[in-house]
């Protein structure tokens, strides 16, 4: 099966490597190629001190490694491959002038496998949360240990491996360790045929933040309430928007989409939105500088944050935060960064990618509404701060009640390494 499988990747990765190359920044593309086909110069016997090599899939997993990474590389180095570009950006930016090395997953295939293990030979590897390449793990678990660490299974994706469980048990089964998130997630890797002495729960390492406390320039200029909505999807943009300025009459909205490629079209859709408000400022945060002042002009306005990595931060300037990818389809966004910094939490129908939100709910330290009820929402709790206040003080309870996983599977890892 590992070889019909790694046949068909060839195909699949044949047909689908011009696209990526070309979707690329110019700057990119050369490293990207590179690093997916593995060439590599041999690190082996540049450093004194043995690698590591972590993978996470994009910025979320980053994030929610950070600390890990960071305590792991005061005794190792680091080699961190990440598959988007946006995640290779923020770990540069995240572990700058730590011996973290940033690259792209290599390709699936037996012969970028074997080319990256040669190059960097590390001691061992871990995997964030779901990343189950099949090649990687059962070509790595023959060197050295590999752990699935902070790891989840959504039901879409059990049922999707249920299908074809008699092979995917047999790729779990080379996994050194699989550390889960909770008894949920347990539960559904016992079901896939993970022997029972590989499963351990620790919590989710992504309640263990460490968010930078960064002073924005132009964070006093700006009216409240400041109202953040945190990594959008089309067309939540248009929806948050509206329902803010329904329900306020003078305030600040930013707005964060999830992803970059968006910024331009994001931005027009709301330019026309916004045309014949006159009441009503938009801007872009890259067009902002020092001097400017007009942010204080206009009583209510729409900033539209075209930067990437900096979503964490912003929550604490933040009254209240409304989390993306939660007023559609799409099973929500990351809410702790919010909670990190005690700002009250307003989430739509579907956070089926975050089942922890859940307990949130059912003790009242979290909102949850609709997307016809957004704007009667906002309006409640903006002109009930103390409700505001009661919310965000029951959520940052919970959160750290949540905290400490990172020690645990550090714990768990020094017995391997």
């Amino acid at each position: 099966m590992l070889w019909v499988y790694t046949f068909i990747y060839y195909l699949i990765a044949g047909l689908l490597l011009p696209r990526e190359f070309l979707k690329r920044p110019r700057d990119l593309r050369l490293k990207w190629l590179r690093d997916k086909f593995a060439i590599f110069k041999s690190k082996t016997n540049l450093y004194s001190r043995s690698f590591i090599w972590v993978h996470c899939v994009s910025v979320g997993e980053v994030i929610a490694l950070s600390s890990l990474i960071k305590k792991l590389s005061k005794a190792y180095n680091i080699l961190l491959s990440t598959i988007t570009d946006t995640g290779q950006k923020v770990a540069k930016d995240r572990f700058k002038g730590l011996p973290v090395e940033t690259i792209y997953l290599p390709l699936d295939c037996p012969f970028a496998i074997k080319r990256t293990l040669k190059a960097f030979n590390p001691k061992a590897l871990i995997i964030a949360e779901t990343e189950i390449w099949p090649n990687l793990i059962h070509i790595a678990a023959k060197k050295i240990p590999v752990f699935l660490v902070n790891a989840r299974l959504s039901e879409k994706s059990f049922k999707n491996y249920q299908k074809v469980r008699f092979f995917i048990k047999k790729v779990l089964n080379r996994l050194t360790l699989v550390v889960v998130q909770d008894n949920i997630y347990q539960e559904r890797f016992r079901a896939l045929g993970v022997k029972e002495e590989k499963i351990v729960v620790t919590g989710n390492t992504k309640f263990d933040l460490e968010i930078p406390c960064v002073e924005f320039f132009w964070e006093g200029r700006v009216k409240k309430p400041v109202v953040i909505a945190g990594s959008t999807h089309h067309p939540e943009e248009e929806l948050i928007t509206k329902a803010f300025l329904s329900a306020v009459n003078q305030g600040t909205l930013l707005i964060v989409p999830r992803h970059p490629e968006r910024f331009d079209e994001v931005f027009s859709q709301l330019n026309l939105m916004l045309d014949n408000l006159e009441d009503v400022k938009l801007y872009r945060l890259s067009a902002l500088s020092k001097e400017f002042s007009d942010l204080k002009e206009a009583k209510r306005c729409i900033l539209l944050i075209d930067q990437i990595g900096i979503l964490g931060s912003l929550y604490r300037i933040g009254d209240l935060a409304i989390i993306g990818g939660s007023f559609i389809p799409h099973g929500g966004q990351n809410p702790l960064e919010a909670f990190y910094w005690k700002k009250p939490v307003v989430v739509g129908p579907s956070m089926e990618n975050f089942p922890f939100i859940q307990e949130f709910l059912e003790k009242e330290a979290c909102i949850q509404t609709t997307p016809e009820k957004l704007t009667e929402t906002l309006e409640y709790f903006l002109k009930n701060p103390e409700k505001l206040k009661t919310l965000s003080e029951k959520a940052y309870q919970m959160y750290l009640s949540k905290t400490g996983a990172t020690e645990k599977i550090l714990h768990l890892l020094e017995k391997y390494l």
